[in-house]
């Protein structure tokens, strides 16, 4: 993975960064920190403290900066955690990052900006009642919305597309239109080459728990009937399977 800054008028381009996994031997003396759990090369680091030297870029704001590129770069390993063991079932998450904290002061333009950006001191780190997914009981606390892991939403939203094109062809069906038409062909509703859509819904939820909600639903084709067929002068070739009915 990598990041692009642009400090003011200096830019510092192509930053090499890691996220690794929380189950490697990460110190445990600065899990309280924000990017904890990321790599980032030492010469970035260095071309942003030269701008600090130089007078470029306030201290706090690269201070800021480096661990924005860090918590970003864990969340995009595992969105939906946040790095402490077990944080579900009444335990807690690590504290929510102090970008957004600081973003306040700031606003408000506090005299004591500046100690906003200290470190939670080891012994006593930030924390907050973690907010477990409704769906599945893992942490939702870094996902956007609360209460629903983004795998979780991920699998809602596939799965109401795909029932409500399921809903788009019994209503179909329920109104008389008996040929599908693909691309390619004009088929009978219940051509074996199509295959049976409720099998279809099937497979598909299969799908979204073998790859954690990443799956699409193939639409259904369009449904016709004979009279809407004619009208629109229908030239589509008949599946050589099924044989509907000519028009």
């Amino acid at each position: 993975m990598h990041v692009d800054l642009k400090l003011g008028d200096h830019p510092v381009a192509n930053i090499r960064v890691r996220g690794g996994l929380f189950g490697e031997d990460w110190p445990a003396e600065r899990e309280h920190l924000p990017g904890w759990g990321a790599l980032i090369e030492v010469p970035a680091v260095l071309e942003i403290l030269d701008l600090v030297v130089a007078g470029h870029l306030d201290i706090a704001r690269a201070r800021r900066t480096i661990a924005h590129i860090g918590e970003r770069t864990v969340r995009r390993i595992d969105p939906h955690g946040c790095g402490t063991k077990g944080c579900t079932d009444g335990n807690h998450c690590r504290g929510e990052f102090e970008e957004d904290r600081l973003r306040e002061v700031l606003r408000r333009d506090r005299a004591d900006a500046a100690l906003a950006v200290e470190p939670t001191p080891a012994d006593q780190p930030a924390t907050h009642p973690c907010q477990p997914c409704g769906d599945c009981a893992r942490c939702s606390c870094f996902d956007g919305n609360i209460g629903i892991c983004q795998q979780c939403q991920l699998t809602r939203s596939a799965r109401a597309r795909a029932h409500q094109d399921l809903s788009r062809w019994n209503t179909g069906l329920a109104a008389g239109k008996t040929y599908a038409r693909t691309e390619r062909r004009l088929h009978r509703w219940n051509c074996p080459t199509l295959g049976n859509p409720e099998d279809r819904l099937a497979d598909f939820e299969a799908l979204l728990q073998a790859n954690r909600g990443r799956a699409d639903w193939t639409p259904l084709p369009d449904l016709h009937s004979a009279d809407e067929l004619r009208r629109q002068g229908n030239q589509t070739r008949r599946c050589a399977t099924c044989g509907p009915d000519p028009l």
